[in-house]
């Protein structure tokens, strides 16, 4: 076999392993070696969440933003059902967003990744309002999968040690602090990963599913 058709054989097997790898289910801890990591600690216990900069950048980025400036310590979770938790809404009623300093509400998109599936507990995602690009700071945690959802919602990370926890919140349990465990530090988001700020309306539809 000539050199050309070798080259042409590996890369032909390796895109294949790539697409078979990316077609399946996976559970959050299978993508949590390469990621920064935010230890959440609630008052119930600590959640370590793996946060997939490489895949939703702008999502993901305004979720580690808002951990750096210390905007969810002290907020609750304010909805909890059998198959979800949510949280990081300011107002503690699903309608509040982020107001930066400038006293303007920050919104990301929807970043879909052919990677990441609402397919196992431990998934985390933003939640948004009826407008699919009104992410901005309230996120919620799966207890079940809800594959019915996918592509709705832009996930950017999945717990990786906690779930016992995330299973025993309920409604009005506060996270006490969170913060980025990473050997790089974290630079704050830039506009050009944050994507630009969007009038939307403000909170007055709603943030949530």
């Amino acid at each position: 076999m000539s050199q050309g058709k070798m080259r042409a054989l590996i890369v032909g097997c390796l895109a294949a392993v790539w697409a078979i790898c990316f077609s399946l289910p996976f559970a959050p801890s299978a993508l949590a070696d390469n990621f920064p990591k935010v230890i959440m600690q609630t008052s119930k216990g600590t959640i370590v969440i793996s946060v997939y900069t490489p895949f939703v950048p702008r999502n993901a980025n305004n979720f580690l933003d808002l951990v750096g400036r210390g905007f969810y310590n002290g907020l609750m979770f304010h909805r909890v059902e059998d198959w979800v938790v949510q949280g990081g809404d300011p107002r503690g009623n699903g309608t509040g967003n982020f107001v930066d300093e400038n006293g303007r509400s920050r919104y990301v998109p929807l970043e879909i990744h052919q990677a990441l599936h609402h397919s196992a507990p431990g998934v985390v995602a933003m939640a948004h309002g009826p407008n699919p690009n009104s992410g901005s700071c309230q996120f919620y945690i799966l207890k079940q999968s809800r594959m019915q959802i996918d592509g709705k919602y832009s996930i950017f990370g999945g717990v990786i040690r906690g779930m016992d926890v995330v299973n025993r919140l309920q409604p009005g349990d506060t996270i006490i602090s969170a913060e980025i465990y990473n050997p790089n530090p974290v630079r704050r988001p830039s506009p050009s990963n944050l994507g630009p700020v969007q009038d939307l309306g403000g909170p007055n539809g709603g943030t949530g599913f």
